[in-house]
């Protein structure tokens, strides 16, 4: 079961209060919750997206290019936007086949190594079509919860962390 991917803060929730209580801090101890929140992220997000790659092309073009940005507000998770395939190939350029399948009767053009243009069938490539995707959706409807409570939690430990040491 997936969910929809965000988190509405415009009911009464610690996310909120925390987000709202965030303002108030010093620049310098905001942005260390963000190198703090990014540094806890990263790894579950590789996990999430790792487990969920079953092939190759998922693998390299998916898993590889696998990121995470944090703002004051925000968590971005990122995947097939960044680098090369073996073969020089972006990876943004295979991403969208490599998550949402595709159509494996559908005519293509693709070039010699000359230059010379041929007609030919996509085949299994990319896998049959799938709408709610195959690595990246998944993965995140499923790990947004915990990236949640882990922004919750580095706020209120790194804003303590500061009050501690400012009250030495």
């Amino acid at each position: 079961m997936a969910s929809s991917g965000r988190i509405s803060l415009l009911v009464d929730s610690p996310l909120r209060d925390m987000l709202l209580a965030a303002r108030e801090l010093p620049a310098d101890v905001r942005k260390e919750i963000g190198v703090q929140t990014k540094k806890a992220a990263e790894p579950i997000w590789f996990e999430e997206v790792r487990d969920r790659a079953a092939t190759r092309l998922q693998q390299r073009a998916l898993v590889n290019s696998a990121r995470v940005g944090v703002t004051a507000r925000n968590l971005f998770l990122r995947s097939g936007s960044v680098g090369k395939l073996s073969d020089g190939t972006p990876v943004s350029v295979v991403a969208k086949g490599a998550e949402y399948g595709g159509n494996p009767a559908k005519r293509i053009i693709q070039r010699s190594r000359r230059g010379k243009k041929y007609p030919r069938r996509m085949g299994s490539v990319f896998g049959a079509p799938r709408r709610g995707g195959n690595v990246f959706n998944p993965a995140a409807g499923d790990s947004i919860v915990r990236f949640s409570s882990l922004m919750i939690q580095t706020a209120a430990r790194t804003a303590l962390d500061h009050l501690e040491l400012k009250g030495r």
